[in-house]
């Protein structure tokens, strides 16, 4: 018996052809929230993976869920400097335009009044939480104002 070659380096590259790139992303993507999940059980961390497809579609997946890692990650007030707060505020931001990009592409997929319906009531949802927040930035705001007098 020749001797195997083992697993064989493959060169990483954009592939040419759309329909094995889409095949592909969908494979990987599917790769990807598994490991995502195995990490989570194994470490008992909370997970959340945010992914655009090459059309812009967003697909989301999380442990315990998407929305609540994301909900935890905008309460989170780790008192940091304010140059520290300056990131994460900036990360924040990053996280609802990902946020209104999915809302966006619900939107779009909206076949019935009903569907329309659920998702005014997933944004006022989201708007409440934002108009919070923001009002808990602020607060942090003045008090780290008073402490620098």
């Amino acid at each position: 018996m020749a001797p195997g070659k083992g697993k064989l380096k493959i060169e990483i590259k954009k592939i040419e052809k759309q329909k094995a790139r889409m095949v592909t992303f969908s494979k990987r993507r599917q790769g990807l929230f598994k490991k995502a999940q195995e990490y989570a059980n194994i470490t008992g961390s909370q997970i959340a993976v945010l992914v655009f497809s090459a059309a812009g579609n967003p697909y989301v997946h999380g442990s315990p869920s998407f929305d609540a890692v994301i909900d935890k990650f905008l309460s989170v007030n780790g008192g940091a400097s304010s140059s520290g707060q300056v990131g994460v505020h900036h990360n924040e931001a990053d996280v609802c335009r990902g946020f209104l990009m999915v809302l966006e592409d619900k939107i779009k997929r909206c076949r019935s009044a009903e569907d329309l319906s659920a998702v005014k009531a997933e944004l006022e949802e989201v708007r409440v939480k934002v108009l919070q927040r923001l009002k808990h930035i602020e607060e942090d705001e003045f008090v780290t104002s008073l402490l620098n007098c």
